[in-house]
């Protein structure tokens, strides 16, 4: 049976993420920006890299294999491109820093920046919509350590390794990409697990390397598409790795496992000037034409109509700051547990 859920205020939400990775040892500055970059998660409906992850970010900051107060800092910067030293500070705040950077490289036309020292950074959406203000397309793209099969294996050789990309338009949302190259990332799992239900038979395997529907015998995970989905996270790999100076792939330590080792984890985030290819105003107006254009295709049966990538999001979040977000009571309980270990108080019922 699912497990039963509790809707809590983003505001609310966002002000006690904000106290409890203070308390935790995270500096004022970070906390602000993990605190937004998690409430967004939500916002959007990817609960797999929101709420449900603040226990073990608290433990990595405790045991300090995360450093609550890093200097993040541009450590080499040549042309259009720079690298970002991200001293082992959580992986939202870092990002964000990376995506500033790149934002002003790209006031030439385009800015791309790796980033080594790094760790999880939550949703990669959250850092490429940074571009969106600034009339700029945002690219994101991370690795993370060993967890999905190699098409063809029955061993994990790379990661879920992401890709996000924020394109501005005519609306009150940008064409949002926000993806792993695994059929399905290992937070979705978790969320499955924590309400006790079953999982898509191509989202992972056991033990053995078999397909399992249970979330409880997932051992690996698969990557979408077979081989399109583990070509796709080699090359975000390389990127993300070779390319920065950071570790890579089987190198990589495990997130839920070496706890006392940092991540290492690096990101290839870039910013392209739309104004230094064409008006900007020109664009958004033939991105609307595509977007109108979507909308136009008939639906196929068992669906209402036909979306664009980010639409989803922007459809939730608005549902959601109006009925709050649902939250899984069990998550509810998890974080009560960590705010009571912190002396702080909870602000949310738990059942």
């Amino acid at each position: 049976m699912s497990e039963s859920m509790a809707r809590v205020d983003a505001r609310q939400l966002k002000g006690f993420i904000h106290r409890i990775l203070s308390a935790a040892g995270l500096c004022e500055a970070n906390a602000g920006i993990v605190a937004d970059s998690i409430t967004t998660a939500e916002l959007f409906g990817f609960h797999s890299h929101g709420v449900i992850r603040i226990p073990h970010y608290i433990k990595r900051l405790r045991i300090g294999s995360l450093n609550g107060n890093p200097d993040i800092r541009v450590a080499q910067q040549k042309g259009n491109t720079a690298i970002v030293d991200g001293d082992h500070g959580m992986g939202h705040a870092v990002a964000f820093f990376a995506m500033q950077e790149a934002l002003k490289l790209a006031e030439n036309g385009i800015g791309f920046v790796g980033v080594k020292k790094s760790s999880h950074f939550g949703i990669a959406g959250y850092t490429a919509i940074q571009a969106v203000a600034k009339d700029m397309i945002g690219i994101v793209i991370s690795h993370t350590d060993a967890s999905v099969i190699p098409y063809g294996g029955k061993k994990p050789a790379v990661g879920t390794n992401p890709l996000a990309v924020a394109v501005p338009t005519d609306r009150e949302y940008p064409v949002l990409l926000d993806m792993a190259t695994s059929a399905a990332s290992l937070g979705k799992i978790l969320v499955a697990k924590s309400k006790g239900e079953q999982i898509p038979p191509d989202w992972a395997v056991d033990e053995e390397g078999i397909p399992t529907t249970d979330p409880q015998k997932v051992k690996y995970l698969m990557p979408m598409a077979g081989p399109k989905g583990y070509a796709l996270a080699l090359i975000f790999d390389i990127l993300s790795g070779p390319l920065t100076g950071a570790l890579f792939g089987k190198k990589l330590p495990l997130m839920y496992g070496d706890y006392d080792k940092h991540r290492e984890l690096g990101h290839f985030i870039g910013a392209i000037k739309i104004a230094n290819f064409v008006p900007v105003a020109e664009f958004k107006k033939n991105v609307g034409m595509m977007i109108d254009d979507i909308h136009d295709t008939p639906a196929a049966r068992g669906f209402d109509r036909v979306l664009i990538p980010g639409e989803k999001e922007y459809l939730t979040r608005l549902q959601y700051e109006r009925e709050g977000i649902p939250i899984p009571s069990e998550t509810l309980k998890e974080l009560h547990a960590s705010a009571q270990e912190l002396g702080l108080p909870f602000p949310f019922p738990v059942a």
